[in-house]
């Protein structure tokens, strides 16, 4: 994979930090998103600090990656915030314009810059991190779950719509996984909702890399549009 050029957003810490040291060691060239800096170094590593949700700076961002690189082979998105669980009556506007602006516009954003360079070389893969959350739909989860069903739909018409660029798009969604997000939340609420999956623990790591490792193999051209939920939500 020493040819493979992979954006990874939200890469400084969670799921896109575990896939951007592991995509390093497989020798890809990594280029990794965040709001903030990243203490990520490695020779095939780049990082920038982007807003997803800020038009202009991924605008930017991909002026820099077109001129350095050249081209785009896989892009993962796994920038996302988890506002904190509450009744939606008690949940402010401007956490619903935060996480949409995240999690919704940032990723779309993201993803139509990406089309633009995948569409030069007629092949690319694209995938969306979605959630268990989105299917389960529980009390107090009202901000969070939309933006990743918004996301699975996105998924799902983008798809459609470069699958004659050779371009897939799929979406991932795993099961709790420990990081920064899951265990800054209610672990009795979070439980709850782990019991509704097949298997009621929380996933790993590695369950999230085999999926996006057959995903991004060319013998997976035929694999697009499609929601792979880890743990049997």
């Amino acid at each position: 994979m020493t040819e493979t050029t992979i954006l990874i957003t939200g890469s400084r810490k969670g799921i896109g930090r575990y896939l951007a040291e592991y995509y390093i060691q497989k020798n890809c060239k990594v280029i990794g998103f965040s709001r903030e800096t990243s203490d990520l170094n490695a020779a095939n590593y780049e990082h920038f600090c982007v807003d997803i949700g800020d038009e202009q700076q991924v605008k930017d961002a991909f002026s820099a990656i077109r001129k350095k690189y050249g081209q785009l082979d896989v892009l993962i998105n796994c920038a996302g915030i988890s506002p904190a669980v509450s009744l939606f009556i008690l949940t402010p506007h401007t956490a619903l314009e935060k996480a949409f602006r995240t999690n919704v516009i940032g990723t779309m954003g993201v993803c139509r810059e990406a089309v633009k360079m995948m569409m030069k070389k007629n092949s690319g893969r694209i995938i969306n991190m979605s959630s268990m959350a989105a299917k389960h739909e529980i009390i107090g989860d009202s901000v969070y779950a939309p933006t990743k069903a918004a996301i699975n739909s996105f998924t799902r018409v983008l798809a459609k719509e470069v699958n004659k660029n050779g371009i897939t798009c799929n979406a991932i969604a795993p099961a709790a996984i420990e990081t920064d997000m899951s265990t800054g939340m209610n672990q009795e609420v979070l439980q709850k909702v782990l019991d509704r999956n097949a298997i009621t623990t929380y996933g790993k790591m590695e369950d999230v890399s085999n999926a996006t490792d057959w995903l991004i193999q060319e013998s997976s051209n035929g694999i697009t549009g499609q929601i792979i939920y880890l743990g049997g939500a």
